[in-house]
């Protein structure tokens, strides 16, 4: 009696550890591979510093130059790209969450704004789109919604 008592805990004991894990793996932020999502990061980065040569050239040579409004937007662009580097500081640390992820997310939805209101060039506007594709694809791997793609 007192055996099949042992099994008894045991076997409980088994099953939840097996539901733990699978809990824990359907809780994974993000469904694509480490590797993919490095991948991804390095093209955001890379895409992001095209961008942002382009939409710098793009503001120095409209009526924004050397205004408050330009040092508003450069700030903005400025906190996106800090917010970018600590989602990847924090993905090599294994500690990337959907919290940075959306951190990104509404970075860039300022900057998005801006495109849309204001006319950059057309190397600007096509860099952008670029880096929302990137986003996009971002908000996909860590399932996270956008509140501004359209």
């Amino acid at each position: 009696m007192r055996n099949k008592g042992i099994l008894i805990v045991i076997n409980v004991l088994m099953l939840l550890a097996s539901v733990a894990v699978v809990a824990r793996a359907q809780d994974a932020p993000y469904r694509i591979s480490d590797k993919e999502v490095k991948k991804l990061m390095a093209q955001l980065k890379k895409d992001t510093g095209k961008f942002r040569k382009s939409f710098d050239s793009s503001l120095d040579r409209s009526r924004l130059n050397g205004t408050n409004r330009e040092d508003d937007i450069n700030r903005l662009l400025k906190n996106y790209e800090d917010a970018t580097e600590r989602l990847y500081s924090r993905f090599k640390d294994n500690k990337s969450v959907g919290a940075d992820v959306e951190a990104v997310l509404d970075g860039a939805a300022e900057i998005d704004q801006f495109m849309t209101r204001r006319l950059a060039s057309e190397r600007a506007e096509r860099d952008w789109a670029a880096v929302r594709q990137d986003l996009r694809q971002l908000a996909e791997a860590y399932n996270v919604s956008w509140r501004w793609w359209s």
